[in-house]
């Protein structure tokens, strides 16, 4: 594993944010609204021959699929893979490596957790002094549960390394791609560390979202019942 940069940064103790696929692609999609949003500089990137060769493409462009985003003081890691599980130890060692050299503030993990009426977003650390910190300003935390996937195992190597870290857990139905969920963890954060990220956007996507589903089950049923109607043995 080694990480490539793409772009050198003066950086001022900056936040540092991560977003891996999980449960309703909340890191993924915050990430990439804040990136957007904030018309950060692409910056680096994480390689290594077990990374899933799939590349994205922007306005023509080909980006490799872990992505570093930034200026000075905001630090933005996001993947548009899942994380192969026999390299989960060996990015969280490479990226936790080149935070520890620009010195940041904090690294915020990005995760969902499921709900079946989500509207909260959790925080968590190995940290009492940061969990404090966040109860001050009235961000509920986790009492019992579980952080599993890289967003964990980063959390718990920061620790290790004398490095802050947070973890931020929105409640999502986790059945498909959660904008809100992602909005609310937005949030969250323009709340804790001043960034201004718009997510009107993020609204809108999931209003059409649940439009889709909802129209996707008015035709299951609508067969549903054609076909209680043609065959008897259905009734």
């Amino acid at each position: 594993m080694e990480y490539i940069i793409k772009k050198e940064i003066d950086f001022k103790e900056p936040v540092v944010i991560t977003g891996f696929p999980s449960i309703g692609l909340i890191g993924n999609i915050a990430t990439h609204q804040i990136v957007k949003e904030l018309n950060l500089d692409f910056i680096g990137y994480f390689d290594s021959p077990h990374i899933p060769p799939i590349m994205s493409v922007e306005n023509g462009i080909i980006y490799p699929p872990i992505r570093v985003y930034g200026n000075e003081n905001l630090v933005v890691v996001f993947s548009e893979v899942l994380i192969p599980p026999n390299i989960v130890y060996s990015l969280t060692d490479k990226l936790l490596e080149y935070v520890a050299n620009i010195n940041p503030k904090i690294i915020v993990n990005l995760d969902g957790i499921t709900a079946l009426n989500p509207k909260n977003t959790y925080a968590v650390s190995t940290s009492d002094e940061i969990l404090k910190s966040i109860k001050e300003q009235n961000i509920p935390i986790l009492e019992f549960g579980m952080v599993g996937g890289m967003s964990g195992i980063i959390s718990l190597k920061s620790a290790d390394k004398n490095i802050p870290s947070l973890c931020l857990m929105a409640e999502t139905p986790g059945l498909r791609p959660d904008p809100m969920g992602a909005s609310n963890i937005i949030g969250v954060l323009n709340k804790l560390y001043n960034l201004n990220v718009n997510t009107e956007e993020l609204i809108k996507e999931d209003e059409e979202i649940k439009e889709k589903l909802r129209k996707l089950a008015e035709e299951h049923l609508k067969l549903m019942s054609k076909q209680k109607v043609e065959n008897p043995m259905y009734l």
